[in-house]
């Protein structure tokens, strides 16, 4: 490969991370706007994840969860989402080299604990940075059995986005792949 053709793939890609960095903090931003996505939203850009790893692979993955994950936690006044995308956002990245456990059983829990911890981690982090709150006050105002149910729908939930994942990536292989003649 050529000196201008390295250069040429290596500003495509610059220029395509950007753009996607870009539509995910439009996407966090107007998620703050709605209450109850700050769930969705987060798993949403996630999914813009998906085309980057499959064109650039790991490294520029990585590199675009870091700039949306830096920017929402400065931008984005859902801090609830910002910290769920930094929490849980990666997880398109990580998928792959999880679904390479062959024991389905082992890959299930390896897949159900990082999840939990993920959850866990975020909401301990979150009360120790922000102790004011109003997500935190919800938690004790539902009392144990409702955060429990609450714990169970958020698992049941990314194991969907999980099993979703897959299917994301072949639209994106069959339908829109084809039509980006720019990567070619």
């Amino acid at each position: 490969m050529s000196n201008h053709s390295k250069a040429r793939r290596q500003s495509m890609m610059i220029a395509f991370c950007g753009m996607a960095v870009g539509l995910s903090m439009v996407i966090m931003l107007l998620g703050g706007v709605i209450p109850a996505a700050a769930y969705a939203v987060p798993m949403l850009c996630g999914l813009l994840l998906l085309p980057i790893l499959l064109e650039f692979g790991e490294t520029a993955a990585w590199a675009a969860f870091f700039a949306v994950a830096a920017l929402a936690l400065m931008l984005d006044f859902d801090k609830e989402a910002a910290f769920f995308y930094l929490f849980i956002g990666y997880y398109p990245i990580v998928k792959w080299r999880l679904d390479r456990i062959k024991k389905k059983g082992l890959r299930f829990l390896v897949k159900t604990l990082l999840f939990t911890v993920s959850l866990a981690a975020m909401y301990a982090l979150l009360a120790l940075l922000f102790p004011a709150l109003a997500v935190l006050r919800d938690f004790e105002e539902m009392g144990a059995a409702m955060s429990v149910l609450f714990a169970a729908a958020y698992l049941f939930c990314m194991l969907l986005y999980d099993r979703l994942l897959m299917g994301c990536v072949m639209i994106y292989a069959n339908k829109i792949r084809p039509r980006l003649t720019f990567l070619k």
